[in-house]
């Protein structure tokens, strides 16, 4: 296998057993990008040269032991790095370098990890698309708002990257270019030094090309900051162990479509399908759960609470620079002005009835199973595409994972969500090891 192919876990015995150096390594990661990045285009700061020194410096092997030792890593744009450009996807803050790192960004590189480069973002994670190509097709979007993560891990770049999710932006550009996207519960991941869209969805998340990278990943970015007051409530989540145990047994699935079922394409139904009886014959305990009529109300309740904590969230800065925001920026947020404190507190008293009847669907199954996205990624970069299948999810702060499932008649990646229950990431990504060995779906690295 060529070097740049290797997965976190390889990499890590790789350099255990002394069979590839950090220098090597990244030097094979930077080939391929001056190969690959000029027509996928998925960072917005790359520096061959000091990617080089940062591998130099852990040659000496002293932190070896370290789980994420020279680890190189894309970091969503949106994520503060010291010394590093941090632009947002806004040219509000084309010059800004930031003089201390997000605390993500600092767990990282304590553990040995190297930030390898920035990746795109859409404009302040919302809908206003960056420069980046889906690398199966450079005619199609890879999704956002964590489009150059996702891109990148599916072009080999590297092994691992973060992004963010406010309603779909981590699941649904993992599922439009074929790789492992993990959104771990509300709170696991410090949002410190991340630049804030919704005080109440944003969650950060990863992308691998295996289940398996993408939990011992997750795992190394968690724990309890301070300076994140939501990352308070991860002292109820149970610790994930990893590398994962076994799920000990075939998993009892809910099958859940959700009220927007018809918004999916025929050939990501079809795929669904096909991928939930194979996991049947597999040995799953399979049964559809339809949501109760209160939830035909969910989607305009989760983008009313985005919208209100945007509006007050952005309002310095839209005092400032509104004329150098997006029209659907400011759409969104002439919308949350007209929310009113006590129409929100209305919408966040719905959320809780959601996730109340959630967590008791969860006594009787492991997981749910859903779809990640409406089918393919779309044609054109205008379009990032749409959150209608993970905006639930989120909303109610559980655990998603997604992973390559097939591809549709374009010959695009399409998806299989798992969906595990608050604060059991580990159950959730064991069920999702298991459908991913099940399913053996195999996407590869796309420019190959």
């Amino acid at each position: 296998m060529q070097p740049h192919a290797l997965g976190l876990r390889a990499l890590h015995a790789a350099y255990r057993e002394a069979r590839l150096t950090v220098q090597d390594y990244v030097q094979a990661l930077n080939d391929r990008i001056a190969a690959l990045e000029p027509r996928i285009q998925a960072f917005e700061w790359f520096e061959p040269a000091r990617a080089m020194a940062e591998a130099e410096e852990r040659s000496g092997g002293i932190l070896k032991d370290l789980p994420l030792f020279g680890v190189p890593v894309g970091v969503k744009d949106i994520i503060a790095t010291r010394g590093i450009p941090t632009r947002m996807g806004s040219r509000i803050f084309a010059n800004h370098v930031p003089g201390r790192s997000a605390g993500l960004v600092r767990r990282l590189e304590a553990l040995g990890g190297i930030v390898m480069a920035k990746t795109v973002t859409t404009e302040f994670a919302f809908r206003h698309p960056g420069k980046t190509h889906n690398p199966w097709n450079l005619a199609h979007t890879p999704g956002g708002s964590s489009s150059g993560s996702a891109a990148a891990v599916a072009a080999g770049f590297v092994p691992v990257a973060i992004g963010t999710q406010t309603l779909g932006s981590v699941i649904r550009p993992a599922a439009y270019c074929g790789v492992v996207g993990y959104k771990p519960s509300f709170g696991a991941i410090s949002r410190d030094g991340v630049f804030p869209f919704s005080k109440t969805l944003d969650h950060v998340g990863v992308f691998a090309r295996s289940v398996e990278d993408a939990a011992w990943f997750g795992a190394c970015l968690m724990g309890i900051d301070p300076r994140d007051e939501a990352t308070g409530i991860r002292a109820g989540m149970r610790s994930l162990s990893v590398p994962l145990g076994p799920l000990g047994h075939a998993p009892r699935l809910a099958v859940v479509k959700t009220p927007k079922w018809s918004l999916a394409s025929a050939a990501q139904q079809a795929n669904f399908t096909e991928s939930v009886a194979n996991l049947k014959d597999a040995g799953a305990l399979v049964r559809e759960v339809p949501l109760p009529p209160a939830f035909n109300e969910a989607w305009n309740v989760v983008g009313a609470i985005m919208d209100y904590d945007a509006a007050r969230g952005f309002a310095s800065l839209e005092s400032r620079h509104r004329l150098q925001m997006s029209p659907p920026l400011t759409e969104l947020l002439d919308r949350g002005k007209r929310i009113t404190p006590e129409q929100h507190a209305k919408n966040l008293a719905r959320r809780d009835e959601y996730r109340r009847w959630l967590d008791g669907l969860y006594d009787g199954c492991d997981a749910i199973v859903t779809i990640p996205a409406v089918g393919e990624a779309p044609a054109g970069l205008g379009n990032t595409g749409d959150a209608v299948f993970c905006s639930l999810w989120t909303m109610s702060g559980l655990p998603a994972i997604t992973m390559p499932s097939g591809r549709g008649p374009r010959g695009l990646p399409l998806g299989l969500q798992i969906v595990g229950r608050y604060r059991e990431d580990e159950r959730a990504l064991q069920v999702a090891a298991w459908c991913e060995a099940v399913l053996g779906v195999r996407m590869g690295l796309a420019g190959d």
